[in-house]
Parts: structure tokens; sequence; C-alpha cells
């Protein structure tokens, strides 16, 4: 792929397009990244909040040790050290009345994990020994036709080891409740994370997100390529079968030799002639659901934690990060709660929201009822990610479209992976994979 030949245009600058144009700069491929915002980092960015004079993230975000691509992204993108991973995993769970954690003991291969379910103090001796029952069969298969809780209840799971040990993880790591998520999608990230000797100790951004995936842009320039911000593509330009271009918002035409789209799966559908978003295999893109985040962030005038983060149990919050401990702040007491699935909070009004958030960290942190409040804000993004509910695998699309040379990338793909960072950057890899493939035959 070279001589005269027309660069490669990747639609959409997140953790997927940068992953795509960073494996085609890696293979000598002339690239043009478009996108639509300032800076290049997608759905993983953030903004300067002139009040608190801080940047702050839109979404809290969590490596895994299993995101293994993610990792060496960063590496390649001199950001290796913007994420902090556990020395081995350790998840501190919390209520009201109880305090424990989910921890890694030096045991082999998926035992690892079980000295802490024999002794988790939120569930009874024989809940215990249901839930270690529960994570052997686990790990050997779950459906992707049935929903995580109806499996684990399949399992002989009740209420209490659903709603204070699976669930958590679930919500936390799927965006999707156990009776929303699929038991295949839930089973991956077990198998994958939890179940892997240091697959799933957690890694905290240290850095603001934006500047983080932002830091691609001198990478992809210094390597051939060009990176154009601020161009919203207004439509994917397809004749006689083939897509050959891209028109953005301001009427530019770039020609192309082949294009990644990396933008969510409404976006591309919204951006393609009509008779080709009718073909089936873009027409069954409107099968998948989304689901809210909402992240409510506080700032107090002391630290209400001993803890970089804390998963909640038996409380209306799921999970609370002090990103000033990550970040190593020591002007501000800055903390995020993380509220995933987030249907109940998604249309609430922000002084409720802020106020029942108050009340529950009031219940689970000590320091939290002596604290005072500086500030308050409160994000919601309606369409996080999508929901990985029964039988989404089949509507998941391969990279390769019926259209000659388009590819698609983005966490929605056949990746195999959840609606994450590593989902994201596997399927930019994919579509490049893909690509290149045709071109060498």
């Amino acid at each position: 792929m070279g001589g005269e030949m027309k660069p490669v245009v990747i639609i959409g600058g997140g953790p997927a397009g940068i992953a795509s144009a960073v494996h085609l700069a890696r293979r000598g491929v002339e690239t043009v990244l478009i996108e639509r915002s300032a800076r290049l980092s997608g759905r993983a960015a953030s903004f300067l909040y002139a009040k608190m004079d801080e940047e702050i993230d839109y979404g809290q975000h969590v490596l895994m040790r299993c995101c293994t691509h993610s990792i060496d992204l960063l590496r390649l993108l001199g950001q290796g050290d913007s994420v902090s991973f556990q020395k081995s995993l350790r998840v501190p769970m919390r209520s009201e009345t109880r305090t424990d954690e989910i921890a890694s003991r030096p045991l082999p291969g998926a035992l690892h994990l079980l000295p802490s379910l024999l002794t988790y103090r939120f569930l009874s001796f024989s809940e215990r020994m249901n839930a270690v029952k529960a994570a052997l069969s686990l790990l050997l298969r779950a459906p992707d036709d049935v929903s995580f809780d109806e499996w684990l209840r399949g399992q002989g799971q009740g209420k209490r080891e659903i709603a204070t040990l699976w669930e958590p993880i679930s919500v936390a790591t799927l965006n999707a409740h156990a009776g929303d998520a699929s038991a295949r999608a839930a089973r991956v990230v077990f198998k994958r994370g939890f179940f892997k000797h240091h697959g799933a100790d957690i890694g905290l951004f240290t850095r603001p997100l934006s500047h983080v995936f932002s830091s691609a842009t001198s990478y992809l320039e210094g390597s051939g390529g060009t990176v154009l911000l601020e161009a919203p593509v207004s439509r994917i330009i397809v004749e006689r079968g083939r897509a050959v271009g891209v028109e953005t918002d301001n009427g530019d035409v770039i020609d192309a030799h082949a294009i990644i789209s990396a933008v969510s799966s409404p976006n591309l559908v919204s951006i393609l002639p009509p008779d080709v978003a009718r073909d089936k295999y873009f027409s069954c893109l409107k099968g998948l659901n989304y689901a809210p985040i909402v992240n409510v962030h506080l700032w107090f005038d002391r630290s209400i934690m001993n803890e970089p983060f804390i998963i909640a149990v038996d409380s209306r919050i799921q999970a609370v990060f002090d990103v000033s401990a990550t970040r190593r702040d020591t002007k501000r007491h800055h903390i995020v709660i993380s509220q995933s699935a987030a249907t109940d909070w998604i249309d609430a009004p922000i002084n409720g929201i802020v106020d029942l958030s108050l009340a529950e960290l009031g219940r689970l942190l000590p320091q939290a009822r002596k604290a005072e409040l500086i500030d308050s804000l409160v994000i919601k993004s309606r369409s996080a990610t999508f929901v990985p509910s029964p039988g989404t695998d089949e509507l998941r699309p391969e990279p390769t479209a019926p259209i000659s040379d388009l590819f698609l990338a983005g966490d929605y793909t056949a990746t195999g992976w959840p609606a994450t960072i590593e989902g994201a950057v596997r399927s930019g890899i994919n579509a490049v994979e893909a690509l290149l493939s045709t071109t060498t035959r």
C-alpha cells in the first residue's frame, strides 16, 4: 500500500479510531484520522471545569490488567504511566454496617479468589459455598440466550448472593444489571479478568483522559499521518458498491483508499447512504440497546476516603472513587460516584441526585458526615454503552462491511469483549487486520 495510493480514512478519534490509526501507522500505511471534537479521545474524554480549576473526566474509566491491548497502546503513545495498577486485585466492599474485600491470594488460576469467597462477610457460610459452586460453573460455560440473573438462579444462587456479589460486578463491568446482561457477557468478564491471577488488577487513570488519548495526535503526525480535528463527517461516499471517501460538514471531500468507521453504531447509520443503511448488516445495529451512566462529582473541604475506590453494597449508589488521591492532588478533595445502568437516575433532578449521593456517602463513610460540600457537578450520559443483553452477540457485526473498502471499529462490534476501552482498542486492531487482509489477497 504505497506509491500514489490514497490514504485510509478513519472516522472517529476515540480509542477505537486511535488504535486503528496507530496500528496502520506502524505498518507504514498513510492515514487520515477525522474527529469532530477539538481533541482526540472520543467518549474517553475530559474537560476543564473552570469553577474548580480542574480538568475532569466525563466518565470514570477503569482498566484491568487483562486489558493488554489498551496497555500496549498507552505505552506506544508514551502514556504507560498514566494508569496506576494495583500490585494484586483488591476490591473494597462496603455497606453501612460491614466492610470486606474481594482480594487475590497467592494461589494458582481461579483459586486465587477462593479465600475471599469463603470468608465473604456479606454472605452466610452456605451462601458462600453456593457462590463458589456457581463460580466454578461460570468457568465452564454460560450461554448468550439467557440473562446472567437467570443463569445464576439456575445455579442455585439466591437473592443475597446475587445482590451482594454478582450484581455489583455485573453493573460495574457491563453497565448492565444481572437481569439485563447475558450470561455469556458476564462470563467473559469473570473468565478473562477475575478468574485469572492478576487479570483483574484494577488500574486507575492518574491524569485526565483527554490528556492521555490526545497524545496520539503527535504520534500519528510524527509517523506521517494526518489528524483533522473539529471536522464532523456528514456522509460516507459510496460509488458502485465501494466506499471511496467522506464529506465533512463544511463540504470538504476526502478521497480514500479505504474507510474505517470508528464511531458509534447510531452515528454510523446516520452518515451512510440510505440504501446502504437498509442492508441487514447495518439495519440490525438498530437492535442494540444503550444504557445510561451518571457521574456525580463532589468536592469536599477534607478527605472522606481511606481507599482509592470502594464498591457499595446494600446502597443506592454503586462505586465511589477518590479522584484527588489517584491524581495525587493535594489541593482538592474530589470524589466521583459512578452510577452505571442508571435508568432511575438519568431523568432525575440534579439536586435530588446530589442529596441522595450525600445521604448514601454519610451511611457508608463516617468521614463524610463531618465534611462540608464545596461544590458538585452531575454529568449524565444517556446512551453511554450498548447493553450486552441476551442475543446481542448475533447483532454485533464483524469488521468487514458488505460495502467494499468499508470496515467497522467500535466497542459494539464483534470483539468478544463488553463495551470498554479494551473492547474499543481491540475493535480498531480487528478492523485494520481485516482491511490489510483484503489488500494482500
